[in-house]
């Protein structure tokens, strides 16, 4: 097991360094130049009011005048000690807008994915279980509409319905705290944060509740109609023993293979939603980021986000044995 870790950990770094220089590749090379757009410079540079030596002086401050590969160079080498540099739109280091938006997104995602695990598994068991009932076919049809349904639709209808205050007023418009909650006591803090979030964690469950659940209802049906669970049956066991210690567990290998996704989800899957609903996260500093042409802010989240993706397929990969005792990490000599 330790020998198969440290080797798929040195697997990660061509992969990690692909990731990078393709990403920094695509900045670099994307049409307009960063730097003008940046300081707004492009109709002082055409009146003659500014120098070229401040748009020179920009470029070099961020190594934007230097050949590709030497920037990424000097930028990869900068994150091997972990500075991910200064933001260009504010001047502030890049770790530290990240550490403030960070501990946002990833609560907004756990609760979201507390959520949809402890629904949509045991709602996706009971209608492979009892196929073709009637309350499998009404959970079905809820769950199709409900997957249909776009993530900005549903958070403009409960924006309009729940908290704009022409309809009710149950639910604040955006952000993470209230004005008044600002000299408030921890407690109350906590309790308008919570408030907060009820709107965007509505949002984001709900599409991924529905694919979860119709997902492994999928997967319980495949494993239900195999030979050894008739046999199982035929021993004598109690269909609860049938169902969750046969049938789930060996249903449970296609949705390990889901979760590898959820450690890049827990960063990055809520750009959309945080944008809607004004909340500082990760999502909305990658919106802010690219509109900017934040090119260190944008070189951070992505490889944050690259390593996240490689740990998930990692963790995926060595629960696999514990799912199922037939796989191997590694064939034995």
């Amino acid at each position: 097991m330790k020998k198969y870790i440290v080797k798929r950990l040195f697997l990660l770094v061509p992969t990690l360094l692909g990731i990078t220089f393709i990403t920094y590749l695509m900045i670099r090379l994307a049409p307009g130049d960063y730097t003008k757009l940046q300081l707004g410079m492009e109709g002082a540079l055409k009146s003659g009011s500014i120098s070229k030596e401040i748009l020179e002086q920009e470029k070099k401050l961020y190594g934007l005048d230097k050949p590709i590969v030497v920037g990424y160079a000097e930028w990869l080498w900068k994150f091997a000690r972990l500075d991910f540099g200064t933001s260009r739109k504010d001047g502030r280091p890049v770790a530290q807008r990240i550490a403030d938006a960070l501990p946002i997104t990833l609560t907004l995602n756990i609760i979201t994915m507390i959520i949809i695990y402890i629904i949509s598994i045991p709602m996706g068991i009971i209608s492979a279980v009892k196929k073709g009932s009637l309350y499998d076919r009404f959970s079905s049809l809820l769950l199709f509409v409900l997957y249909s349904l776009p993530h900005f639709w549903i958070a403009l209808l409960l924006l309009l319905y729940l908290g704009s205050g022409e309809y009710l007023n149950l639910f604040p418009l955006g952000g993470i705290h209230s004005d008044w909650a600002g000299g408030a006591g921890p407690l109350v803090r906590f309790l308008d944060f919570c408030w907060h979030l009820v709107l965007p964690v509505i949002t984001l469950t709900y599409a991924e509740f529905a694919f979860l659940a119709r997902y492994t209802r999928a997967n319980m049906l495949e494993v239900i109609n195999q030979q050894y669970i008739m046999t199982a049956r035929a021993k004598g066991l109690s269909e609860k023993k049938v169902v969750f210690v046969h049938a789930f567990r060996n249903s449970l290998i296609p949705l390990v293979t889901l979760m590898a996704t959820l450690l890049p989800g827990l960063l990055g899957g809520t750009v959309i939603v945080e944008s809607i609903f004004s909340i500082p996260g990760i999502g909305m500093l990658s919106f802010e980021a690219i509109l900017s042409r934040d090119i260190p802010v944008i070189m951070a989240i992505t490889t944050i986000a690259a390593v996240l993706t490689l740990l998930g397929i990692l963790l995926a990969d060595l629960m696999y044995s514990l799912v199922d005792p037939r796989i191997r990490l590694e064939a034995k000599l």
